[in-house]
């Protein structure tokens, strides 16, 4: 690859990442900029922009339609990235798989979790996207967020992110086993309420918390999960106010928050709707829409 076409693909990464991050109106003004700057490369940019909708109908990231690895992907069992050897796969959704692996390079002894971009939605929009993802997460340090520890990509050109590994149970079954009382279960669940107020405090929006994506550890210390279809707020709209449309429908539906559904702009509000239906289910033992326990 020549220098040129190099820094063309670069900024091409660059500027579509920032594009997803727009709504339609702060999009198309944004675009508008682009065009006067750089017409071809915004015409690009513009060209796979608009394939985000058509991608997201089809499940672009949805767990349903994650690609099943190939027979024999055990072979990848003790291959190294980086510092880390794989040592098995822990899950499988739509933007990839994550692997449990441990550092070899003796400067310290650990394991971590390495999330690697499906091959199946590779290519520029499912590379911004995941380069997003890293983005957010490096945006937060947090005592109850898991850590972005390292990203990269590997020679092959297979993208990476390396983890804080978090081994521990989902907050409702952890609570649960234990028959913890009302009080215990709300001092836990001030723990995820810190880790949300955190990311929203950076302006950014989960958009998918629920139990699964919730862990506790051995210790009792929360950990808040899967940032991957989080969104960054429009700094331009105003700080925790601050709205980010969504052209996509990656959500849960049991804990979805009205505009969610609908395909509406969301706020920090679309949190704090998830927020309540896990504390009421946590409390309660059942789905507030329901009368029975949710699984």
């Amino acid at each position: 690859m020549t220098r040129s076409s190099r820094d063309n693909l670069e900024a091409l990464s660059r500027l579509l990442n920032e594009g997803l991050d727009l709504g339609p109106e702060a999009r198309s003004a944004w675009l508008a900029e682009q065009r006067k700057a750089n017409p071809t490369l915004a015409a690009e940019v513009e060209a796979l922009l608009s394939r985000e909708p058509e991608l997201d109908q089809e499940g672009f990231l949805s767990p349903a339609s994650a690609p099943q690895l190939p027979e024999g992907a055990g072979s990848l069992v003790g291959h190294t990235i980086g510092a880390y050897r794989l040592e098995r796969q822990l899950g499988q959704g739509g933007m990839g798989t994550v692997w449990r692996a441990t550092r070899i390079d003796g400067r310290f002894e650990g394991s971590v979790a390495i999330k690697f971009l499906s091959l199946a939605v590779a290519g520029p929009v499912g590379e911004a996207r995941f380069h997003r993802e890293g983005s957010v997460l490096a945006r937060l340090t947090h005592p109850n967020i898991a850590r972005l520890l390292d990203a990269g990509v590997t020679p092959s050109g297979q993208h990476y992110l390396v983890l804080e590994l978090v081994e521990g149970k989902r907050l409702d079954l952890w609570c649960d086993e234990r028959r913890l009382p009302a009080e215990a279960r709300l001092r836990l669940f001030q723990q995820v309420l810190a880790a949300v107020a955190h990311a929203h405090a950076n302006l950014i929006v989960h958009r998918d918390l629920k139990p699964s994506n919730i862990l506790v550890t051995t210790d009792g210390t929360v950990k808040l999960l899967d940032f991957g279809i989080a969104k960054l707020l429009e700094p331009e709209t105003g700080g925790l106010g601050g709205l980010t449309a969504s052209h996509d429908r990656l959500l849960t539906y049991q804990y979805a928050a009205p505009e969610q559904v609908k395909g509406e702009p969301i706020t920090t509000a679309t949190d704090v709707y998830a927020l309540g239906v896990v504390l009421y289910q946590l409390l309660v033992g059942r789905h507030p829409t329901s009368d029975e326990t949710e699984p």
